[in-house]
């Protein structure tokens, strides 16, 4: 199947979006559901990945301005029943061309859950530090520079 990922423009797809990370983030891996849309919520960037047939959100992620130089990411989900398809990585690439194209970011950042940390991998982010706890999963802060513009 091929999905659609856009950036988010629209309360519909924002709430989108937020659907898709309650799913996956508090009802499947038991983060608490009140912390889910943070203070910094509406300070972020947001992508939205729909399934074309049904026009429902299947995945998303965010993106703030960490630093002066540095974007993070954070909340990329994908539901359960399109995971393994390629949409993680769509996702992530349409998130970091948007980067590139539009503005002066020289890294990326994200602080990944440790049995993601290889997906993080395959698009070149390094893991840096010692594992954390978050929500008592174990996480990794791990960094991307990204390539230097004309």
């Amino acid at each position: 199947m091929t999905y659609i990922v856009r950036f988010v423009e629209t309360p519909e797809d924002l709430a989108r979006c937020h659907d898709v990370r309650l799913k996956v983030f508090s009802d499947e891996q038991g983060y608490d559901r009140s912390v889910e849309i943070d203070e910094i919520d509406s300070e972020c960037l947001h992508w939205v990945a729909l399934d074309p047939t049904t026009n429902q959100g299947v995945g998303t992620a965010r993106l703030y301005k960490y630093s002066p130089t540095v974007g993070k990411i954070g909340r990329v989900a994908v539901l359960s029943s399109t995971r393994g398809t390629g949409l993680g990585r769509l996702i992530m690439e349409a998130l970091e061309k948007y980067v590139i194209e539009n503005t002066d970011l020289e890294k990326l950042a994200l602080s990944s859950q440790v049995p993601r940390k290889g997906f993080y991998e395959k698009f070149g982010y390094i893991a840096s530090g010692d594992e954390y706890p978050d929500e008592g999963q174990p996480h990794i802060y791990m960094e991307k520079t990204l390539p230097a513009r004309k």
